[in-house]
C-alpha cells in the first residue's frame, strides 16, 4: 500500500504554497513582456491622461513628434515624454504633430 506520510504531505503543501506565491509575479512579467508599457511610468501616464487606444481620432502616438518606432515591436515605440515604451495607438495630453 502506498501511504502518504505526514512529512511528504507537509513537503507537498510547502511546494504548492511556494508555487502559488510565485505565480502572480510570473503572470505579471509575461504580461509586461507582451505589452508596450512599463510599470515604472504608470504615475506619469496617469498625470498625462494616457489612454490606449487613443480617444482622439487622428492623434495616436505614432503620429506624435515625441514618438519613435521600435523595429523589434511594430505596435510599440519610444516616447520622449513618457521616457519609455508606449503603444503606437495610444494618446496623452502632450501629443504634438510630427513636424
Amino acid at each position: 500500500m502506498n501511504e502518504l506520510t505526514r512529512r511528504a504531505l507537509l513537503r507537498r503543501m510547502v511546494q504548492v504554497t511556494a508555487s502559488l506565491a510565485v505565480l502572480p509575479a510570473a503572470i505579471e512579467a509575461a504580461a509586461a513582456a507582451e505589452s508596450c508599457t512599463s510599470p515604472d511610468s504608470e504615475s506619469l501616464r496617469t498625470s498625462l491622461h494616457y489612454s490606449n487606444p487613443s480617444s482622439k481620432p487622428g492623434e495616436a502616438c505614432k503620429g506624435c513628434g515625441f514618438f519613435s518606432g521600435d523595429p523589434g515591436k511594430p505596435a510599440c515605440g519610444n516616447c520622449q515624454i513618457m521616457t519609455g515604451p508606449v503603444d503606437a495607438g495610444g494618446h496623452c495630453d502632450s501629443w504634438a504633430p510630427k513636424s
